[in-house]
């Protein structure tokens, strides 16, 4: 029996399993803190879960998001950014676990020319640049939406694109771009300090729309730690100090629109949401 088998049963045999994926393993920036909130989401709610971290290769996220749809497939929970599309195919739990903070973008520039997008005071300013996105990413298409050019690429890709000078800047999210820069790939880059793009959206966890119960249970957990401010209090651990280096007061604040979700989808409630 593989250990992925093993520890469905042993888990299985005392709880209600909640299978993931053990992004902790790929370096994903935000990975640790991720599950950090759906323990303490299972832990509000009183639901009898344990989370099993699957140990086989990652999933794309469009097999994750077509497999949980049809209620199959090896993970029970998924967390990416919301579109109106994705919550047609699969259930949301509306409350951003980034706090909308995944709409909030800084961008990596070649350090051969840290004071590239110095003239960038505005969006007409910026659209004379090139931005790099990956294929697949909805960032791509807020992009465009909002007239600034994108050159897309592979994930893998598109730290060797901008240090190859293929594009001019990469958006990345404030509540990950600092661990990123850690990254050996991305040695040859700075923070820009001009400007920080913001549109609306939000993160979320998702379920298959066949999983009432666990919808619900998360959905209760994480409104009982939102409330009593332990979601808070975890969102800060982790990302006080990206805030701080942010220093968002000191640059120009351009606001996109999200052409992927419809106006009045996200969620009123203002305890939901990060504000500079």
């Amino acid at each position: 029996m593989s250990l992925y088998l093993l520890l469905h049963a042993v888990a299985h045999a005392e709880s209600t399993p909640i299978r993931i994926q053990d992004l902790e393993r790929t370096n994903d920036p935000i990975a640790s803190y991720i599950v950090e909130i759906l323990r303490l989401a299972i832990k509000k709610s009183g639901g009898d879960y344990v989370i099993v971290k699957s140990t086989e290769a990652p999933v794309p996220q469009a097999r994750q998001i077509f497999d949980l749809s049809q209620n199959q497939g090896k993970l029970d929970v998924i967390w990416t950014m919301t579109s109106d599309e994705r919550e047609k195919q699969i259930r949301a739990i509306k409350i951003p676990i980034d706090k909308g903070f995944f709409g909030w973008r800084i961008p990596f520039i070649h350090s051969d020319n840290p004071a590239l997008l110095k003239s960038a005071t505005s969006l007409t300013a910026l659209a004379k640049f090139r931005a790099g996105q990956g294929t697949q990413w909805p960032d791509t298409d807020i992009l465009r939406h909002n007239g600034l050019p994108v050159v897309t690429g592979s994930d893998e890709a598109l730290a060797n694109m901008l240090r190859a000078k293929r594009f001019d800047y990469f958006p990345r999210p404030i509540i990950a771009i600092w661990n990123e820069q850690k990254n050996v790939e991305y040695r040859h880059f700075v923070i820009d300090k001009t400007f920080v793009l913001h549109y609306p959206t939000a993160f979320y966890f998702f379920v298959s729309p066949k999983r009432t119960q666990l919808a619900e249970d998360l959905t209760r957990g994480l409104e009982l730690a939102v409330e009593d401010g332990s979601f808070d209090r975890t969102f800060n651990k982790y990302f006080a100090d990206f805030i701080r280096d942010a220093d968002i007061k000191h640059r120009y604040v351009f606001d996109l629109k999200n052409p992927l979700i419809k106006e009045g989808s996200l969620p009123a409630n203002p305890k939901y949401w990060f504000k500079p």
